[in-house]
């Protein structure tokens, strides 16, 4: 026999473990796992083109020009027009230009230019800004390597340093020794006061692997919003600071080094403008995108020797900008991805838990964390379902109704009260 606290806790306890098992496992059976929508601008059509998982019943249009073995993956223009794949990869040239030579459509015309496959090659890059990539929005080491720009070899190097920026310094630490290497610190520190940057930083920005063609070091914000480029060439400082507004309150800036330096990546502003960043002389070129917002979307950008697109989307709706080689505005697109759809398995779903439980990060940050995800409409249905099946199956099964706490606690949880009085009982 139990107490009535340690019955209590009991309770609880299965309460919040069915909320966080209970679903991941009905998902694992029921429900169809399906990623983002892939949207494109098309230089042949001159219009928006997707590939997109379709959830739920597949409709006869695409099921019946499906060329491969899963018919629920759509092609699918701005229009709504269902199109084979072998279509689809044709009105993306630039993206499928391997397809395009094997079927002998390179080289290839668009708007009076012609394009082979090493012109292709040359102006294709892709950039991303993710939520989770801003600063704070995930755990972060803060030591950071800085690697030398001029290796005088074929490849990049890791030093044997890291730096950490602190209140009052740039510190390097010996990643052998785990010493404070004083000579490098005093010679940053000293060079970064007298190119007038406040301490403490606010970011450090960098793309820190090797894996890239040269290093073009790291972007540092200051206290009061400036932005410094610094970089390590022949083991010594190379500070900058830009001229970048800090007004601006530059929040993130996304580095993307690729051989045609056209620009150093993505800068991200407090008011949630994004631009790309120049390599003449930091120019920042306005990126026009209408409803984005940074800290719940991801952002790509995909250029071709014709156009860029930009393409940013949360969880059920993705939108796309295309622009020209001047980044003036082109076409817009909205689309409401497939994955939003409800479904039969998403009501049955959303009827047996009134609430689900979640730990982990998420899509927008990389932070472990509780959250409750509160359910629909079709929630209330399943609370009041299981309501009565309690106090019709406690009346049947021992004579009288169960008590008012235990109603209530049943009522408000569904599903997951039902286990637990059940679960209880057993235990009495």
């Amino acid at each position: 026999m139990m107490n009535r606290f340690a019955l209590a806790v009991y309770i609880v306890l299965i309460i919040l473990g069915s909320a966080l098992y209970l679903p991941m496992l009905y998902d694992k059976m029921f429900m169809d796992e399906v990623g983002k929508t892939h949207l494109f601008y098309s230089p042949v059509s001159q219009d928006f083109i997707l590939k997109e998982k379709i959830v739920g019943k597949v409709p006869p249009a695409a099921r019946r020009i499906a060329e491969d073995h899963h018919s629920n993956i759509a092609y699918i223009k701005a229009g709504g027009t269902y199109v084979p794949r072998k279509t689809f990869e044709r009105h993306l040239p630039f993206i499928y230009y391997k397809n395009m030579e094997i079927w002998g459509l390179l080289p290839i015309t668009l708007d009076g230019r012609t394009f082979d496959k090493h012109t292709i090659k040359a102006n294709r890059r892709v950039m991303e800004l993710k939520a989770r990539d801003i600063a704070g929005r995930s755990p972060d080491v803060p030591f950071f390597p800085l690697l030398e720009s001029n290796p005088g070899q074929a490849r990049l190097i890791f030093p044997e340093d890291r730096f950490r920026m602190t209140d009052t310094a740039m510190e390097f630490i010996n990643a052998d020794t785990n010493t404070l290497d004083t000579v490098l610190t005093k010679m940053y520190t000293i060079t970064l006061k007298k190119k007038g940057f406040a301490f403490p930083a606010r970011s450090v920005n960098g793309k820190f692997t090797v894996l890239k063609p040269f290093d073009e070091g790291v972007f540092i914000v200051d206290h009061d919003y400036r932005v410094f480029h610094i970089k390590r060439v022949d083991d010594k400082p190379l500070i900058k600071q830009t001229p970048i507004p800090p007004d601006l309150k530059i929040r993130a800036i996304k580095i993307s080094e690729n051989k045609q330096k056209q620009f150093y990546g993505l800068a991200l502003a407090q008011d949630g403008r994004i631009f790309l960043l120049g390599y003449d002389n930091y120019r920042l070129t306005p990126i026009p995108l209408a409803g984005y917002a940074p800290d719940r979307m991801d952002l790509k950008l995909i250029f071709n020797p014709l156009y860029c697109t930009a393409v940013y989307s949360d969880e059920t709706t993705i939108r796309a900008v295309a622009m020209d080689n001047n980044f003036t505005l082109v076409k817009t697109f909205e689309h409401t991805m497939s994955r939003a759809k409800a479904t039969t398995a998403t009501h049955i779903r959303e009827i047996l838990f009134p609430f689900i439980l979640k730990v982990g990060p998420t899509h927008q940050s990389g932070y472990v964390s509780a959250r409750f995800l509160p359910g629909s409409l079709w929630s209330l249905t399943g609370m009041g379902l299981f309501s009565l099946l309690f106090a019709a199956g406690t009346k049947m099964i021992t004579g009288a109704w169960p008590g008012t706490l235990r109603t209530v606690t049943v009522a408000l949880t569904g599903f997951y009260g039902l286990a637990a009085m059940l679960t209880a009982a057993a235990c009495e």
